[in-house]
């Protein structure tokens, strides 16, 4: 009975989540009304920015759409609460798990209006204005803004369910979106420098082909390849394996390679409201990947989002004053601090180690792209890839897990 009832809740969690992958597919091919799609789909290439971030969080950048803004606004605000817990655990340790999820929607909410604004305001040339005013602004102005808002919110709560009732977290969501922009990434690039390119020779598609391999096989064993810490556990007692504490050598995932290129091109977004200034002239000039400052600029964004999503996901503190509440140390370590020290320690060596991967993967395409057109497209096909892996990664554990389950019986 009860190995009938977890192969029952195995084969809803999968169906569960096929469906909430059909419903995010469905969402993202819903236009928005009153808008000219073939003008906005210009207007939207038009913006590398927009791609960029809509490519990789599952949104739409081919035509607006109701689902276009995607899991942009749910996954910065999971990382903006990260960062806010990081500044005081013990003070949002006492906050209650219904308040949490207030505050995450609420910061959610906020950046939604924010990315949405950013969207309207890529594409307002193309709405087509009714006439009528809502405080100001055009009828269908206001119509399309809080559509778009509101498929934010529902890919929120899209994601919630799925991370409560299906397989793979949020990331399945963005798995189809990311599988069908990867042929835009390898010919387009996302901009600011790349070539478009509409066909690779020979020699370069067997290139690619080996390369994407070789990248495959490394992620996997490198996401898989962890740090085990033995922990001494003097309140349990267990004569059948040791007890430790697992460190990814990956810590920081795939997360830099979803936010990189988009914080790489902020400052030429923000340049493009002073075209004149020397912001504007030295963003033109250096925020491309057509010369080494470029690229070594790129590389060190990639280096500081690693290190910096590495202590945001394991985030030391907790886990060393869990530690100390369980009773559990490592050997040879006071708990508290000094633990949390040691953490922080094998943290930074294991996120230099994982950043000098991820610097060979970005940079050398990168470089090679200087003198050969378009191999600097490369590397973002690499970045998809990266992705892919890690949520493939994850949801294939909880399946194996869940499966796991089911052959097992009650003595």
């Amino acid at each position: 009975m009860r190995k009938r009832s977890e192969k029952n809740e195995l084969i809803a969690s999968i169906m569960f989540t096929l469906f909430m992958i059909v419903l995010m597919e469905l969402g993202r091919q819903i236009a928005i009304p009153a808008l000219d799609s073939d003008l906005s789909r210009k207007a939207l290439n038009a913006s590398p920015l927009l791609r960029n971030v809509t490519m990789l969080t599952g949104g739409q950048s081919r035509f607006p759409s109701l689902f276009s803004i995607g899991l942009g606004p749910y996954m910065t605000g999971m990382i903006l609460f990260q960062a806010i817990q990081l500044i005081n655990v013990d003070a949002m340790s006492k906050i209650s798990d219904q308040k949490r999820g207030f505050i995450q929607r609420w910061i959610t909410l906020i950046i939604a209006i924010l990315q949405t604004l950013q969207f309207i305001f890529a594409i307002k040339k193309n709405i087509t204005l009714a006439g009528d005013k809502i405080f100001g602004f055009d009828f269908n102005l206001v119509v399309s803004f809080m559509i778009l808002v509101a498929g934010a919110m529902i890919v929120a709560w899209m994601s919630d369910m799925t991370a409560k009732f299906g397989v793979g977290g949020a990331g399945v969501l963005i798995m189809p979106g990311i599988i069908t922009n990867l042929p835009l990434m390898v010919f387009r690039g996302p901009g600011l420098g790349t070539n478009q390119v509409t066909s690779f020779s020979t020699n370069l598609w067997i290139a690619l082909g080996i390369s994407v391999l070789v990248v495959f096989v490394a992620t996997v064993f490198f996401n898989k390849a962890e740090l085990r810490i033995p922990l001494q556990r003097p309140n349990v007692q267990n004569d059948f394996s040791e007890s430790y504490l697992p460190i990814r050598f990956l810590t920081s995932g795939s997360m830099p390679f979803m936010f990189t290129t988009t914080v790489f091109m902020i400052p030429s977004y923000i340049a493009n409201f002073s075209p004149d200034s020397g912001f504007s002239r030295f963003t033109q000039a250096y925020i491309n990947f057509n010369n080494p400052v470029g690229i070594t600029i790129y590389c060190g964004v990639v280096v500081f989002l690693s290190y910096a999503f590495s202590f945001m996901n394991l985030q030391t503190e907790r886990q060393a004053e869990n530690l100390k509440k369980s009773g559990d140390y490592i050997f040879g370590i006071t708990p508290g601090k000094d633990t949390q020290r040691y953490l922080n320690h094998h943290v930074v060596r294991l996120s230099t180690a994982a950043n000098g991967y991820f610097l060979v993967v970005v940079a050398t395409p990168l470089i090679i792209g200087l003198y050969v057109p378009g191999v600097t497209n490369f590397t973002f096909a690499y970045a998809s890839i990266l992705i892919l892996v890690t949520i493939m990664d994850t949801t294939l554990d909880q399946l194996k897990t869940m499966y796991l389950r089911t052959q097992y019986d009650l003595l």
